[in-house]
């Protein structure tokens, strides 16, 4: 049994036995559909505690399938969310998330990094109605023993011959193809043409001939960056290095390319929480929205869980120790910030993965 099934199962035993405690009633419940990390139990029963309810969680895989999952009528089926960002903008777009008031988006606002607030929580149009929880940054991730940081701040040494065979491609939808597009002075989250798109396709054919190795899940990528077998992955990032930094592999890093040709070549990735529209529950799945994005929670959610992340959260910066701070490269986060996409909807995506798959088609 892996963890996210002895998690999964646990909550379910866990959620069967409260139903039976006079202390709680099933009408004071919440279901709450989330990545790993957010259903920790230090979190989750201190909310419960707090607010004399349950909550019974259900962990995904990937947020695409939990979009479509709640957007195929899932949703009245749960009272809070938390996935990615571009899948909560089009739960908001689609009308399923509760509106967020007013006091609520203002503390969140007097917290953020400054470049959160601009990109999540404007002052001319606050009308999103979720709030972002963790974030990191997907680059290059490297082992300083086997290859120099200074090699791979550009996508160029995937491309490189004597590379062959060494660079990972996490298998992980549209992750590795978006800094392919950044690097080749594509920006994808624009609407791409045909000579985009045409552009696009000779550099994936290019990629495949190279003999990349597919990996499919975090630790099977981990295992390669330090046994040196791949001398880099690409479509990951901090949420694949954060955990090893802390488990004291300081040479694992992930390394945020130089602008090319005037497009910035980082990639921030961002998660975050919403409650959906129209459940009965509404007042207690916007107190677990608020209390997921708390200073207090924001830390748990940064730090504790089975990945390591950043949050948002500015003042959450304050409660790290130097190894913590360490961990997460927090001396990056200026260089980030500044040099980075933050991942938003791709209008073209459709296109881009039907392409990706076909030219993987016929490199296999």
């Amino acid at each position: 049994m892996n963890r996210r099934d002895f998690i999964k199962i646990s909550a379910i035993l866990l959620g069967s036995a409260r139903s039976i405690s006079p202390a709680y009633s099933r009408s004071n419940t919440l279901r709450y559909l989330c990545w790993d990390g957010y259903d920790l139990p230090r979190l989750m029963s201190e909310f419960e505690r707090l607010n004399q309810c349950d909550v019974i969680s259900e962990s995904i895989n990937d947020s695409p399938a939990a979009f479509a999952k709640l957007s195929l009528g899932g949703h009245q089926s749960y009272d809070v969310v938390s996935i990615d960002s571009p899948w909560l903008e089009r739960l908001d777009q689609n009308n399923l998330l509760s509106s967020i008031s007013s006091e609520l988006r203002e503390s969140r606002y007097q917290q953020y990094y400054p470049q959160f607030r601009k990109q999540f929580l404007p002052k001319q149009n606050p009308s999103r109605n979720w709030l972002p929880t963790r974030w990191g940054w997907i680059g290059p991730t490297i082992n300083t023993d086997y290859v120099k940081e200074e090699d791979y701040l550009s996508y160029e040494a995937c491309f490189a011959r004597k590379n062959r065979g060494k660079i990972g491609v996490m298998d992980w939808g549209d992750w590795p193809i978006l800094p392919i597009a950044l690097y080749l002075g594509i920006d994808p989250y624009t609407p791409l043409d045909k000579v985009a798109l045409g552009t696009l396709r000779q550099a994936f054919r290019a990629l495949f001939k190279n003999q990349p190795v597919f990996i499919p899940d975090v630790s099977i990528g981990q295992k390669g960056l330090l046994d040196g077998s791949l001398a880099t992955l690409i479509g990951t990032g901090t949420y694949l290095t954060s955990a090893m930094r802390r488990a004291g592999f300081t040479q694992i890093k992930t390394v945020t390319p130089r602008p090319r040709n005037g497009l910035k070549q980082g990639i921030i990735w961002t998660e975050g929480s919403g409650a959906i529209r129209g459940r009965g529950l509404g007042e207690l799945a916007m107190k677990l929205v608020e209390y997921t994005t708390s200073t207090h929670a924001s830390y748990l959610l940064s730090y504790t869980g089975a990945t390591c992340n950043l949050t948002p959260n500015i003042e959450v910066e304050k409660l790290y120790s130097p190894t913590q701070r360490d961990s997460l490269q927090i001396e990056d986060v200026g260089y980030v910030l500044e040099n980075s996409h933050v991942h938003s909807i791709v209008p073209s995506i459709a296109q881009i993965l039907e392409i990706w798959q076909s030219e993987l088609f016929k490199a296999s």
